[in-house]
């Protein structure tokens, strides 16, 4: 199980870090540059990210799976582990954001700078099962923490469609 830690420093820098307890430790560092092109797991959408961002986590042609990393206006945010039930949604919807439970940080930090910004589009997203995807990839069960520089930490639960916060 991971753990996350939050600190603020002397200077009242935010920062949001974590344990890794896995027996196996397939993350490596990375950093991923503005207007950065990628396709879903799941149904294969071709989306832009708008920021750069380092982080832990592997990028390959088939996929992209960030642990935690921060962008460049200061957001973080981790994914972590949840044996709490995870509910992902089966069925398609064009006018929303289809993505693996693992892609959800990489398009966190690829197009939001704050939480409130999260807070404002998380409606037009959906974490998906691999019922209907293109690609399987189990059933990840994953929670997620994220921060900004403003000192908000949240925690986003995948219990129920739509997500909140």
């Amino acid at each position: 199980m991971c753990t996350s830690i939050y600190q603020v420093t002397l200077d009242h820098t935010h920062l949001l870090a974590r344990t890794m307890d896995w027996p196996l430790l397939a993350v490596s560092p990375l950093f991923v540059p503005r207007q950065f092109k990628w396709a879903t797991a799941f149904d294969h959408r071709i989306y832009t990210n708008k920021y750069a961002m380092v982080g832990g986590g592997s990028l390959s042609a088939t996929r992209i799976d960030v642990s935690d990393g921060v962008n460049e206006y200061g957001l973080m945010a981790q994914k972590l582990t949840f044996a709490n039930g995870a509910h992902y949604v089966d069925e398609r919807n064009q006018e929303k954001v289809h993505l693996a439970a693992y892609e959800f940080i990489f398009w966190l930090l690829g197009n939001f700078r704050t939480v409130a910004e999260i807070e404002e589009h998380l409606n037009e997203v959906e974490l998906m099962s691999e019922k209907n995807s293109d690609t399987k990839y189990g059933n990840p069960e994953l929670h997620f923490a994220v921060a900004d520089r403003t000192g908000r930490i949240v925690v986003i639960e995948p219990t129920q469609n739509p997500l909140r916060i």
